[in-house]
C-alpha cells in the first residue's frame, strides 16, 4: 500500500501572544490540503489526529478542494490516521510544540488508496451467501468510508477455494458478492456505485493444498473502478 511521499509542515503565522495563565490552553490551527500522490485533489477524506499524549480523538473530512482546517491543543505528538475502508490507516506521527501562545501550521498530506483491497473479517456460513454476525462492524466500516467519499465505485468480488464443483463455486461467490452489495445498499450506498462479480476459484491468492491457502482464497475484495 502506498503511504507517504512527502508532508510538509510550515509555521504561517503566530496567530496571538496571550498572557500565560495557569488554566489557558494554547492550540495549533491546521491547514491541511489532502492528495494523492500525483498531488490530485483529494475530497471526502477523514482524517483523524490522535493525541499520543490524552488519547483524545480529533478528526475531520476534507471538502471539494481536498482542504479542512483542525484545531489541535500544543503540546503532543499526534497519530495521523485516515480513513480506508474498513480499517483507519496509519499515516505518520506530528509533534505540535508546547508553546504558550496560538499557531498555525500548513499540513500537506499525499496518500493512496489501494486499488484492489481484502476486507479483513467478511465471512460466510460455509456453502452459503449468508453473512457471519461478525461480519457486520467491516461492512458498516466500509458503508461509512463510502458515505465520505461520494464518487467512489467499487467492484465487490467474491472468491473461492477450489473444494466442490467448479461452476458451483462461481454461483456461490457470486451470490455472495450480491450479499455484499445489497447489505451496502441497505446502509445507504447507491446500487449504482456498486458492482457485484463472482469468480469462484479462479483467482486464488495462496495455494489450495492447505487449509491456511484455502481461508486466505476464500475471500471478498473491494476493487476500485472510479474514483
Amino acid at each position: 500500500m502506498k503511504t507517504i511521499s512527502n508532508i510538509s509542515i510550515i509555521l504561517l503565522i503566530v496567530i496571538s501572544f496571550s498572557a500565560y495563565s495557569q488554566d489557558s490552553t494554547f492550540y495549533s490551527t491546521l491547514d491541511v490540503r489532502v492528495t494523492d500522490m500525483d498531488k490530485n485533489i483529494s475530497p471526502g477524506d477523514k482524517i483523524f489526529f490522535v493525541s499520543k499524549k490524552t488519547n483524545k480523538v480529533y478528526s475531520k473530512i476534507s471538502d471539494k478542494n481536498g482542504k479542512f482546517k483542525i484545531k489541535l491543543p500544543n503540546g503532543s505528538e499526534y497519530q495521523i490516521k485516515i480513513k480506508s475502508f474498513d480499517q483507519d490507516m496509519n499515516y505518520m506521527a506530528i509533534d505540535v510544540a508546547d508553546s504558550n501562545y496560538d499557531m498555525e501550521f500548513e499540513l500537506s498530506i499525499m496518500y493512496e488508496l489501494p486499488k484492489t483491497y481484502t476486507l479483513k473479517n467478511v465471512h460466510f456460513d460455509t456453502n452459503k451467501a449468508s453473512l457471519k454476525s461478525g461480519s457486520f462492524k467491516s461492512l458498516n466500516e466500509l458503508a461509512e468510508f463510502m458515505s465520505y467519499k461520494e464518487t467512489l465505485k467499487i467492484e465487490l468480488a467474491g472468491h473461492t477455494d477450489s473444494d466442490g464443483d467448479d461452476e458451483a463455486n462461481k454461483k456461490l461467490s457470486q451470490k455472495r458478492a450480491e450479499t455484499v452489495k445489497n447489505y451496502l445498499i441497505k446502509k445507504g450506498i447507491s446500487a449504482k456505485r456498486l458492482v457485484a462479480k463472482g469468480y469462484g476459484e479462479t483467482q486464488p491468492i495462496a495455494t489450495n493444498l492447505t487449509d491456511k491457502g484455502k481461508s486466505l482464497n476464500r475471500r471478498t475484495e473491494v476493487r476500485i473502478l472510479e474514483q
